[in-house]
């Protein structure tokens, strides 16, 4: 088992990140080390079950609670969680135990900092596997702008927006905070017509305060489990983590330093894509067309699953991480 209670603290990029580590040491095998990075609002523990899994197989595993995230500092200001600051920590990681390259595995927020890498510090990057989360073209707008165009004022990531509004709603009751969000779609109920899981009702921050009997779903960690969050996010607070989010329409500013001919350039590197049937809020419509972003290019669709793909289906994500690796590396 990893142990979750001791992770080194390594100094990098200004700040100190808290890094979980299992398997092998690098330089005792030719397979090469694995980066995993979580997202919003999780933590490095979110994967244990595929730390495990690829530490047993012989891979040298690597997961931080990512800045502004549990052990890890939090610096304030939204300006200090910038996606060169995100990606910068990650090439300090790599300096820091002498690593030329890794393999990055990123969920959530931590697959949108996975598909920067390329651009940012793409000759550190042996392979990348997103999960919910592909690739995308340069948006024509910033994201913040079409989000509220398409999804209104409500939709949580617009929400999000102005630091201090949803602060002290997510922090009133940190238990129920995660209660809310760490549910699977239930396969064996019929949904209520209120209770939608379609990516047009993302209103969370507004679902959270009706209660659990309109949340819909099923509990998808056990008490255990779910209490390492709730400690985590009571101690730390949710200000860092949202400030991931108030910095996405700086982050597409940025980006188009990287634009050749008004496009990213492809990403020439191996990539695998892990989507999921039942996510509403990142659908696996999302990933149509990534083929053409990057190449070699594998996709594997998960069916009856939803968001936290890596909690609610370890095995199957754990099969598809090593299959995929023992292919290309």
């Amino acid at each position: 088992m990893i142990d979750f209670q001791k992770p080194d603290l390594i100094e990098t990029n200004s700040i100190t990140l808290a890094v979980y580590r299992a398997g092998p040491e690098p330089v005792e095998t030719d397979k090469p080390p694995i980066v995993f990075l979580h997202g919003f609002p999780e933590l490095a523990y979110s994967w244990r079950a595929q730390m495990e899994a690829l530490s047993v197989a012989g891979y040298p595993v690597f997961a931080p609670d990512q800045r502004g995230y549990g052990r890890s500092s939090k610096p304030l200001g939204k300006e200090n969680y910038t996606m060169e600051k995100l990606t910068g920590d990650l090439v300090g990681l790599l300096d820091h135990y002498g690593l030329e390259k890794a393999v990055f595995v990123g969920h959530d927020w931590g697959a949108l900092v996975l598909w920067s890498l390329p651009f940012y510090c793409g000759d550190r990057v042996r392979g990348y596997a997103g999960l919910n989360l592909p690739l995308t073209r340069h948006y024509p707008l910033d994201p913040i702008s079409l989000m509220r165009a398409k999804l209104g004022d409500d939709m949580y990531i617009v929400c999000f927006q102005d630091e201090g509004a949803c602060e002290p709603i997510l922090e009133d009751d940190v238990q129920k905070t995660f209660r809310f969000f760490m549910r699977r779609p239930s396969l064996n109920k019929k949904r209520q017509p209120s209770v939608s899981f379609d990516i047009e009702n993302l209103d969370l921050i507004g679902l959270l305060q009706k209660g659990e009997s309109a949340w819909g779903g099923d509990l998808l960690l056990s008490e255990a489990d779910m209490q390492v969050y709730v400690n985590a996010y009571s101690a730390g607070g949710f200000t860092a983590p949202l400030h991931w989010y108030r910095n996405m329409a700086e982050n597409w500013e940025a980006q188009k330093a990287f634009l050749e001919d008004g496009a990213l350039p492809l990403v020439e590197t191996p990539c695998l894509m892990i989507t999921a049937d039942l996510d509403r809020a990142c659908p696996p419509k999302l990933a149509d067309g990534m083929e053409n972003l990057c190449k070699p290019y594998s996709r594997v669709d998960l069916k009856g699953c939803g968001h936290w793909s890596q909690q609610e289906k370890p095995d199957e994500v754990n099969n598809i991480l090593l299959s995929w690796l023992s292919q290309n590396f």
